[in-house]
């Protein structure tokens, strides 16, 4: 029997797949939904609140700067190295991304003005609020 494998293209529809399936991997509640905090979801499995990060690439949790001591399952698509601590990675699932990491430095009335836009709920992280912005100035250039 052939089985097909999703493609996920990023972190973001990665976070959309697990809120659609998570029971399959055993969890049987969200209690809290990814949010653009770490960590993305607090789950409950087996009667117990876990704390879960979801990665596309186990390496990314290290990448973020994410508190070993902060989680206790990290579920990823792709296991590129050994995290020391529970890992889970989804079977069946396909990491597509395309999308390069880059680095910014912001002064602190930039970042006050990230931090309200947070907030607000309408971008799930930093660097979505980023390639919002550029989206605008090429629009606004052209």
């Amino acid at each position: 029997m052939d089985v097909k494998m999703t493609k996920i293209k990023s972190e973001y529809h990665f976070s959309k797949w697990f809120e659609k399936n998570f029971r399959k991997l055993g969890y049987s509640k969200i209690i809290r939904k990814d949010i653009g905090i770490f960590p993305d979801f607090i789950m409950l499995k087996r009667g117990k609140h876990l704390k879960v990060e979801l990665e596309t690439l186990s390496s990314n949790f290290l990448l973020h700067r994410h508190d070993k001591r902060k989680v206790d399952e990290v579920v990823c698509i792709k296991e590129d190295v050994k995290l020391g601590i529970p890992t889970r990675v989804v079977k069946n699932l396909n990491y597509v991304g395309g999308k390069a990491r880059i680095s910014a430095t912001i002064d602190s009335s930039t970042m006050n003005i990230i931090k309200i836009f947070l907030k607000k709920g309408k971008y799930r992280n930093k660097s979505h609020i980023i390639e919002e912005a550029i989206k605008l100035l090429k629009e606004k250039n052209e």
